[in-house]
C-alpha cells in the first residue's frame, strides 16, 4: 500500500469509519509539516490512526504490528509503531471523538420518551498498568486500608440510552475528576434530549450550567438528588404529588457564593421489589406535569442504569478488563478513545438490524460484535476478490443473522452488595438470594 493511501475493504471496518470522517480529514488531523518533506516512516498520520482504531476495536489475537499488516499490508517493527504512537498528540483523538461520535438517526421508540431522546451523563475509570512511566506521572488513590493497586484514568461520557451509543467523551489526562470532565460534555448535548444523571450532578451548580444548553436544544433534565440537600422554598404543590421548588446554584469556583437560583420540579418516590424494603428516591426535573407525570418519570429514571451496562460492555467486550494494555498515560488515553469510537461503530450497525422496526434492547452488544468482527476481516481480505454483489450479500446475511441472535428477557433480581473475594473483614457472597418480581413505584407526598 502506498504512503497516505486509504485502506479499502468495501463494507467493512474502514468503510464504516470513513462514513463518519473523510480520509482527507483523518489524514490531516493536527498534522505538522515535516522539514525535509515526506517523513522517513512508512505510515501517514491517517494510516496510523486507522490502524490504532482497528487494533482496539477487534479482539483477534495479535500485536499492533500484526494488525497493521492485516489492515494496511505494511510490515513494521513493534518498537517503531510504539514510538509513532507516543509521538501522537492526544488533541488528535479529541478531534476524532468530536467528529466521529454522533446520535443514531431516527432513534426507535424504546430509546425515546415522547419527543426527547434519552441520554445519560456518567463517569467510568480504567486501571493503568504499573509501568515506570505511569508511576512517574500518575498518583494512586487509597483509603483507610492502604494505597490502591493501580492508578486510574478517569473518563466522563455522554451515552445514548438503550442504544448504548456514545455521543461524547472526555478523558482526564491531568487527573481531572468526573465532575470537572462532565462540564466539557455539555456543549455536546444532542437536540431534543432528556438528560438523566445520578446524584453527583443533582445540585444547583451543575443544573445552572446545563439548563441553558438544554433549553437552546429543546431538551430537559431528570437527575437524582441527595436526601439531605435543602431547597430555598416550596413554590407550588401539584396534583401528581410533585411540587415546584426554588433551589440555589452555588458558584463552582466559590461554594460560599450563590451564583443564581433555579426553579425545578421535585419528586419524592419509593421503589420496592416484593420481599425487600422500599428505596426512596428524590428527583429534580425541568419537565412540567403536563409533559411528564411524576409516576412515569420515576420509572423512566431507572433506565439510567443502561449507561452502566454500556461501560461494562466497553471494558469486558472491547477490552480485556478495566486494566488497559498501553504502557503510558498518553497511549492509554488513545486506547480508551479508540474503544469508544469502536463501540459507536458497533452501536450504529446494531441499530440497522431490524429496519423499519423498533429496536429492542434484547439484541446483544457482544453477539452483534462477535458476528461483525469476521465480516470486517472477510471484506478486508476479499476487497479485490469479491464482487460488489457478493459483498452486499455478505452484509445482508450478517444483518439477518445478528437480528436473530436475541437475548432472553432479563431476569428481575436483587443481590446483596458484598465482596466476592475472601478478603476479611468483608463477608463473602454466601447463599446469595435472587428474587424475581416487578418493581412497584409509589410517588410520595412532598416534604415541607
Amino acid at each position: 500500500m502506498n504512503f497516505g493511501q486509504a485502506p479499502r475493504d468495501d463494507g467493512g471496518f474502514m468503510t464504516l469509519l470513513l462514513q463518519r470522517i473523510g480520509w482527507a480529514q483523518l489524514d490531516g488531523l493536527n498534522q505538522r509539516k515535516h522539514g525535509a518533506g515526506r517523513p522517513t516512516h512508512q505510515l501517514s498520520r491517517g494510516q496510523l490512526l486507522a490502524a490504532l482504531l482497528f487494533h482496539f476495536s477487534v479482539t483477534w489475537a495479535g500485536s499492533f504490528s500484526e494488525h497493521v499488516f492485516w489492515l494496511l499490508g505494511i510490515e513494521m517493527a513493534e518498537s517503531t509503531l510504539s514510538e509513532r504512537r507516543q509521538a501522537l498528540p492526544f488533541e488528535v483523538f479529541v478531534q476524532l471523538l468530536r467528529r466521529v461520535l454522533r446520535p443514531i438517526p431516527a432513534a426507535p421508540a424504546a430509546a425515546r420518551y415522547g419527543r426527547w431522546t434519552l441520554a445519560a451523563l456518567d463517569g467510568v475509570s480504567f486501571s493503568l498498568p504499573n509501568t515506570t512511566s505511569v508511576k512517574k506521572n500518575c498518583r494512586k488513590g487509597g483509603n483507610q486500608r492502604g494505597r490502591a493497586a493501580f492508578a486510574k484514568l478517569q473518563c466522563a461520557a455522554l451515552v445514548e440510552l438503550v442504544m448504548h451509543n456514545p455521543l461524547a467523551a472526555c478523558l482526564g489526562l491531568q487527573g481531572q475528576s468526573e465532575w470537572k470532565l462532565a462540564w466539557g460534555l455539555l456543549d455536546s448535548l444532542p437536540e431534543q434530549c432528556l438528560l438523566l444523571a445520578d446524584r453527583l450532578y443533582g445540585c444547583g451548580a451543575f443544573l445552572a450550567g446545563a439548563l441553558p444548553r438544554l433549553q437552546a436544544r429543546g431538551g430537559h433534565f431528570l437527575v437524582r438528588v441527595k436526601e439531605s440537600l435543602k431547597v430555598v422554598r416550596s413554590l407550588k404543590r401539584l396534583k401528581d404529588g410533585s411540587r415546584w421548588v426554588e433551589i440555589r446554584a452555588l458558584d463552582p469556583a466559590d461554594y460560599n457564593r450563590v451564583a443564581a437560583t433555579l426553579q425545578v420540579r421535585e419528586i419524592y418516590a419509593a421503589i420496592q421489589r416484593p420481599g425487600h424494603r422500599p428505596v426512596r428516591v428524590r428527583l429534580w426535573t425541568s419537565l412540567s406535569p403536563s409533559e411528564a407525570p411524576a409516576q412515569e418519570l420515576v420509572a423512566l429514571y431507572m433506565s439510567r442504569w443502561e449507561a452502566e451496562l454500556y461501560f461494562r460492555e466497553l471494558k469486558r467486550e472491547l477490552g480485556i478488563n478495566d486494566l488497559l494494555r498501553s504502557q503510558t498515560l498518553e497511549t492509554a488515553a488513545q486506547e480508551v478513545a479508540a474503544m469508544i469510537i469502536g463501540s459507536s461503530l458497533i452501536a450504529h450497525e446494531r441499530a440497522k438490524l431490524e429496519p423499519g422496526e423498533s429496536l429492542s434492547h434484547r439484541i446483544s452488544f457482544i453477539k452483534t460484535w462477535e458476528t461483525l468482527e469476521p465480516l470486517w476481516l472477510t471484506l478486508l481480505l476479499g476487497a479485490d476478490i469479491l464482487t460488489e454483489d457478493q459483498k452486499q450479500q455478505l452484509c445482508d446475511r450478517f444483518y439477518a443473522l445478528a437480528a436473530r441472535r436475541l437475548m432472553p428477557k432479563k431476569r428481575s433480581r436483587s443481590c446483596p452488595r458484598v465482596m466476592r473475594q475472601p478478603f476479611q473483614p468483608w463477608p463473602r457472597k454466601r447463599n446469595q438470594k435472587s428474587i424475581e418480581g416487578p418493581l412497584r413505584v409509589s410517588v410520595l407526598p412532598a416534604r415541607s
